[in-house]
């Protein structure tokens, strides 16, 4: 085997266990969280909301860009 194949899979091992480290500690930190009591009640009305937060913003996509 080359020695470039070699250090190519050395380097993506490395970095899928980064990455792993780093998503196991996400999902305990999103674990410890408690349920959100009343979230998925009036599903409609909290879309609406959320639409409006959205796009109420409009106006800030057509601010030119400063300077």
């Amino acid at each position: 085997m080359s020695i470039r194949l070699v250090l190519g899979l050395l380097i993506t091992v490395v970095a899928l266990a980064i990455a792993g480290r780093r998503a196991r500690t996400l999902y305990r930190i999103i674990t410890l969280g408690q349920a959100a009591v009343g979230r998925t009640d009036v599903p409609g009305k909290r879309v609406e909301v959320e639409v409006t937060e959205v796009l109420g913003q409009r106006k800030l996509l057509k601010w030119t860009i400063p300077g």
